[in-house]
Parts: structure tokens; sequence; C-alpha cells
């Protein structure tokens, strides 16, 4: 059993963090130190942070250790340091949405989510690295495993901060696959709750039916700490041994590399338990083509009276999205919109006869840094609005995590993440190796 003096506080679990810290064994002046030590060690490697105020988060971290002391009812995160990704407004910070054009963008209020958060008794640390506007592009983080290779698309900074134990916790976002890819690559845990979870008031919304919180940790249980910050209803006191899991592939399975699929058939024998393959509908051929369609409909509405000379000065992948939807006529945005619905209807379909879907996160191990990768494993599941994960629990052929995805049912959020920490135990997985 892990001991908190076993280890140094900022590669602790958040859950065993918390627990020390409200024990009096930990200060959280004493975590968000160690934290910050990492950060100063590792960060020109990485590149995770876009905004640290170190002064303002001791300040945070003081302050919480007096509410200790001082017999306050404590919040569910009291004294935890967390990343928050640069998509979501922070009254006291630049929020910039990893954008030239928003240089020094201070708005007046937080976002919800960050609310919520500093209610909690949170520690916001600072802001994450993301790509411009939070678009589907690499971003000037690199993998903490390997400078040379990515970490992701637009969450990658907060994936990357967790996974290279700069802080226990980190807040992302998903529309499309910002959220599990980067955790995919990085090795970090993933959760993207169902959709409509919480608030997304104060964020950078691309598409609306698409736009979903997401969490970055280094456990199933501590993304359930995480979450139940916003959801009482996210109890997973015991891991839930599922009956039978369905293994789902897909359109884009061609571009799988053979070392991913040889992980996630080595990972499906180890389970003691039924994993049947499920062949999905129709309705998911043309997923990734009605993601990247709605999307670049919003973008063009978003942007329609932005000069030309403005959007040249974007990133490539944004001018080329705000292109294409300018071509885009009304019949051709409700072709897609109403192709979602569809994927939707189908996807509740497949939990008939299993507990959750299984497949991979991400094509392969992380791409050349100059590379986002590809998130068409992730976009049918977002585009349904269905919970999904990522769990770190296999490796590539150059050692690198490979991400295996689970999807639950619409609102099982909590049996999803019982099963997860169930699927954890049982493959008998480890945290990245130190880096």
């Amino acid at each position: 059993m892990t001991t908190t003096a076993a280890i140094e506080a900022n590669r602790l679990p958040a859950h065993l963090a918390l627990g020390a810290i409200r024990r009096g064994e930990l200060s959280s002046v004493d975590l968000v130190e160690t934290c910050l030590a990492r950060i100063a060690e590792r960060e020109r490697a990485v590149g995770a942070w876009c905004h640290l105020d170190r002064e303002a988060a001791i300040r945070q971290a003081r302050a919480a250790d007096e509410r200790q002391r001082s017999g306050a009812q404590l919040g569910p995160l009291h004294g935890l340091p967390i990343g928050i990704k640069d998509v979501f407004d922070t009254a006291d910070m630049p929020s910039e949405y990893g954008s030239p054009s928003l240089s020094g963008r201070r708005p007046q209020h937080d976002a919800d989510a960050v609310a919520r958060l500093r209610a909690t008794g949170a520690v916001i640390m600072g802001k994450t690295v993301t790509s411009e506007f939070g678009m589907y592009a690499a971003t000037s983080c690199r993998n903490p495993h390997d400078s040379e290779r990515s970490a992701g698309v637009s969450s990658a900074g907060s994936a990357a901060a967790v996974a290279d134990f700069m802080v226990p916790l980190a807040l992302g976002t998903q529309h499309t696959a910002s959220t599990l890819l980067p955790a995919s690559f990085c090795g970090a845990f993933g959760f993207k709750p169902s959709f409509g979870f919480t608030s997304m008031r104060g964020s950078n919304i691309l598409v609306p039916r698409l736009a979903n919180v997401g969490f970055l940790a280094r456990s199933v249980a501590d993304l359930a700490l995480f979450a139940s910050a916003f959801s009482a209803e996210l109890d997973i006191s015991a891991p839930h041994a599922p009956r039978r899991l369905g293994l789902v592939r897909g359109p884009a399975w061609p571009q799988v590399t053979g070392d991913a699929a040889a992980a996630l058939e080595a990972l499906c024998r180890r389970l003691p338990i039924a994993v049947e393959e499920i062949v999905l509908p129709a309705e998911f051929d043309a997923a990734e083509r009605t993601t990247l369609g709605l999307l670049a409909a919003h973008m063009a509405y978003r942007f329609g009276r932005t000069s030309a000379e403005t959007i040249r000065g974007y990133n490539a992948a944004l001018g080329d999205l705000i292109a294409v939807g300018h071509e885009m006529d009304a019949a051709k945005y409700i072709a897609f919109d109403s192709a979602a619905d569809e994927l939707a209807a189908a996807a509740d379909g497949l939990f008939a006869h299993a507990d959750a879907l299984i497949t991979l996160s991400a094509l392969g191990e992380a791409p050349p840094a100059s590379q986002p990768g590809s998130g068409a494993l992730c976009m049918p599941w977002s585009l349904a609005g269905l919970p999904a994960m990522s769990l770190p629990l296999s490796r590539g052929a150059r050692g690198l995590p490979i991400g295996i995805q689970l999807i639950g049912r619409r609102g099982d959020d909590a049996k999803l993440l019982s099963v997860a920490a169930w699927i954890t135990d049982a493959a008998i997985a480890k945290a990245p190796e130190p880096i």
C-alpha cells in the first residue's frame, strides 16, 4: 500500500494527498511548494504552462492551511493544486485561449467551472498551454516522456503537467478528442463525462453540442474525486466488476498501429470477463466527417466578421476550417446536425449486452512533436455525448504510453468510473514510471 511518507508530496495521488492534508500530515503549502519545485525543474523541457503565479499559489495554500487550523468546514478538494486549461476564464490571471490575438485578455469573472473549483478549496496554480482557441492542432507543449514526441491536442498542457508530476489534477475540455488524446500520449488518466455534466459558461465553446469539461489525473480514484466536486452522485467506493465488455473498432481502425492493436488485444485477454466484439452501425462510418463539418460551420459563424488579415494570423488548422465553413450552405449543416443525432441514437443501443465499451484512445503512441495525432477513435463518442475515459494501461514499441478507451452509457458516469477502477486493478496496471 502506498504511504504518504514513501514518496515526494508532488508524486502523491490526489486522494492520498488530500487525506494527508486532512490528517495534518501534510500542509497545502508543502504540497504546493513541491509542485512548484517540480515545475521549476521540468518546465523548460515540457512547456506545460502559459501562466504560473508562484506567489499567488502560495498565498492560496496558506489560506487553505489557515482555514483548516481555524476549524472551518473544508471543501472536497481542500488544499489540492490544480492546473486550468487556458480556455477557461480566470478573473485573476490572463485568459488568452492560446491565441496571440487575445494577448493580455483579463476577464472580469471566473468561468463557472473555475468558480466551482475555488469553492471546493482547490489551489489554482495557473493556466496550462492549449492550442489557439482550443482548436484541433498541435501545441507548443512537449511530451514529458520524449521531448521529440507530441503531447497531443488542446488539453496537452494539462495532460503533460499531470503526467510529469507538476500537479495532481488539471482541468481540460473536449469537443472532439482534446482530453483523451493527450491523456493517451502523455500517460495520464483522462475522463470526459456525459454531455452537459457541468456548466461550460465562461469557457471557449467551439460547438455547443460538443463542448464538454475534461478531467486529467493519475488514477481513476483521483478522477472520481475531481469530478465529484461537480457532482455528488459520483461515488465509486467499490470498483464495479462488469458482466461483459463490448470491443469496438470503427472506421479508423485500419490506421491503428500494430503494437497498439496488440496491446489492446493483450489487455482484453488478461481480463477475467467476457469481451465480445460489437460491430458499429453504419451511422458511425461518417463520424469524423460529421464532427469536422460541424466544427467548420461553427468556426465560420464565430469568425464571420473577423478581417481576412486577422484570420491569416491564426493557426493554419483554424484558418482552413473557417474557409471550409464559409463554403457550407444551410442544407449541408442541417445534414451534419441530423447525422450527429442519428449517431447518438445508434450509440445508445450499443449497451444492450455490454456494461461498457472498450477500444483505443489513439491510433498508437505519440507521433512526432509537430503533429497533433488523430482523434478519430474518440470523435464518435464525443459526437454521441457519451462518457469516455482514457486509461494508461499499455505501452507501445517505443515504450511510450498507449491509452485504453472505455465508453459508458449516457448518464452512467459513476458506473463507468467504477468499471474503469476494476479494469485498472484487474490489469495490474501501474502509473507511468517517474521521469
